[in-house]
């Protein structure tokens, strides 16, 4: 529960209206092409993500592990908890995308803006996936920093 107390409100938010836009941009281009893509596949590409991301973390786990033992003293807690947060996230949002394109597909549950509403959250899903990703490849990127700056002294 404390690790779903660092989501940001803010970083949903943001999200949100960018999924706004993207969708009542693709309407007004009058492409569903994205949309049929997304239901038939956003399962599938946040499993992927999610392997690649479990993989770097790994990854990054082993070098944070190699530094405490050559750098006695030295916490990486924060880093640690986030790569927890960012599988924990990537979870969440496999979940909701079930939910999501067992909603928007099925002929039971009828109500106006239904078809709108199921877009911006698999349209909100993909960019916070791809947030997620961004922030994983940037760890590699902090973490080979790190790395340098503690051999150069």
């Amino acid at each position: 529960m404390k690790l779903l107390k660092k989501i940001s409100f803010n970083k949903i938010c943001i999200y949100i209206v960018i999924s706004l836009c993207c969708v009542f941009l693709t309407k007004i281009l009058k492409s569903e092409f994205i949309f049929k893509y997304l239901q038939e596949n956003i399962i599938t590409l946040l499993v992927t993500l999610l392997a690649i991301n479990t993989a770097t973390s790994g990854l990054i786990a082993s070098k944070i592990q190699d530094l405490m033992l050559q750098h006695k003293g030295i916490s990486f807690k924060n880093s640690t908890e986030e790569m927890k947060l960012s599988l924990l996230e990537q979870i969440i949002l496999i979940i909701i995308s079930f939910i999501a394109v067992v909603f928007q597909n099925s002929p039971i549950i009828i109500f106006d803006y239904k078809e709108l509403i199921g877009n911006i959250v698999l349209t909100f899903i993909l960019i916070y996936a791809i947030h997620i990703l961004w922030d994983t490849g940037n760890a590699v990127f902090i973490s080979i920093d790190t790395i340098e700056k503690l051999n150069d002294q």
